[in-house]
């Protein structure tokens, strides 16, 4: 199992955590029905039958869901949190218990637990989704009013049933625009984090991933490494440079050099291998991170950046000027900190600079490896 496949499983772990904690505020909601069910049995207000049932439909609902998520089964589902199907399962067991209340007005507390319910919507639901949950709600006491006339007709005043589904239904409306409010305001302060982290991490000129970005992706390429075998392929690192840049800058203006950074920075990105990751470490350095590559074929990759940079024109530079780059080659040895591979990428980076440029180097450690 590889470190991507690791992060997703732990990623899912947590959701699914997360999930379990809102079920089980769900289920507090649910407490508070409970009790009043209790009271109205207590006070002869509710036959025990009916009583029973409730608890049995209710207790197998809700331990249908508690089992759907511990066997991952709703992650099938297009809302793996089955928001709208907690809030709407329990509303039939309460109209079936609803209809056996002898005091009419003892069934409006139905009501307003359903509402406490429908706020749990706010975390996913849309606008829509939430004014159908709150139609189904209103509907189902429509239906038991229906059902009271034809079977017991004694019960009902419909003077204040009326007025008691007006309310409500005005009740449903203002809660299902909050909460979709509410839902949709999490929705933006979501994406917004997620577009503020994706800018963090990410070179402000290039576009490349940034310094933090890059060690971050090092650590992980280094734990990949870590888990596989001798044999397989190994973890290098170019630290590459762009030569004479301030030249540029100082002949040409910044603002050539920071155009220059761009076109090579969009170029590059397009010759990597996939599973290649290159970024900006900082100035006119960039460290190109080729992992599951053996030495030979990172020279070539190398190798490939050489000569796509020496065929870029730029038209911020004089006709016939072109840009070389100088790199330095290292690759991790299993059990050193990173910084040491950088270190010697480094090395070899200088190393290639002092003898002329436009070349690549290899690491001293890693090129007396290399040879028999």
């Amino acid at each position: 199992m590889d470190l991507d496949q690791q992060q997703a499983i732990d990623s899912n772990a947590k959701d699914q955590r997360l999930r379990l904690q809102r079920m089980t505020w769900g289920f507090g909601a649910q407490f508070s029905t409970w009790l009043v069910i209790w009271g109205l049995y207590l006070f002869g207000m509710l036959p025990g039958l009916p009583v029973a049932i409730y608890f049995l439909l209710i207790f197998s609902a809700d331990l249908s869901f508690i089992l759907l998520l511990k066997t991952d089964i709703n992650l099938r589902f297009k809302d793996p949190s089955m928001t709208a199907a907690q809030i709407v399962t329990p509303i039939w067991p309460a109209v079936f218990i609803m209809f056996f209340v002898t005091d009419p007005q003892a069934r409006t507390v139905f009501l307003l637990t359903a509402t406490s319910g429908l706020m749990f919507g706010s975390f996913v639901m849309t606008r829509r989704g939430m004014l159908s949950v709150g139609a189904f709600i209103l509907t189902s006491y429509m239906a038991l009013l229906a059902a009271l006339q034809l079977l017991a007709p004694e019960r009902m005043d419909w003077r204040i049933e009326i007025i008691i589904v007006f309310t409500y239904a005005s009740v449903l409306l203002t809660v299902a625009y909050l909460g979709s409010f509410i839902s949709s305001m999490r929705l933006k302060l979501k994406d917004k984090n997620r577009e503020l982290a994706e800018l963090a991490a990410r070179d402000p000129l290039t576009q490349l991933p940034n310094r933090r970005s890059l060690m971050d992706q090092l650590s992980q390429e280094v734990a990949r490494v870590e888990r596989r075998t001798a044999d397989e392929d190994e973890l290098c690192v170019s630290m590459l440079d762009v030569d004479h840049f301030k030249r540029i800058n100082d002949t040409w203006g910044h603002d050539a050099g920071d155009a220059i950074l761009c076109k090579i920075s969009d170029e590059l990105r397009k010759i990597m291998r996939k599973g290649d990751f290159l970024g900006r470490f900082g100035g006119e350095e960039f460290i190109a991170i080729l992992p599951e590559s053996t030495l030979d074929a990172a020279k070539r990759t190398a190798q490939r950046i050489q000569d796509c940079v020496a065929s870029l024109s730029f038209a911020e530079l004089p006709e016939g000027e072109r840009i070389t780059v100088s790199q330095g080659l290292a690759v991790y040895q299993p059990g050193e900190r990173i910084e040491s591979t950088l270190k010697r990428a480094d090395e070899a980076l200088y190393v290639a600079k002092e003898n002329g440029r436009n070349q690549i180097v290899v690491s001293q450690a890693d090129a007396d490896q290399q040879q028999p």
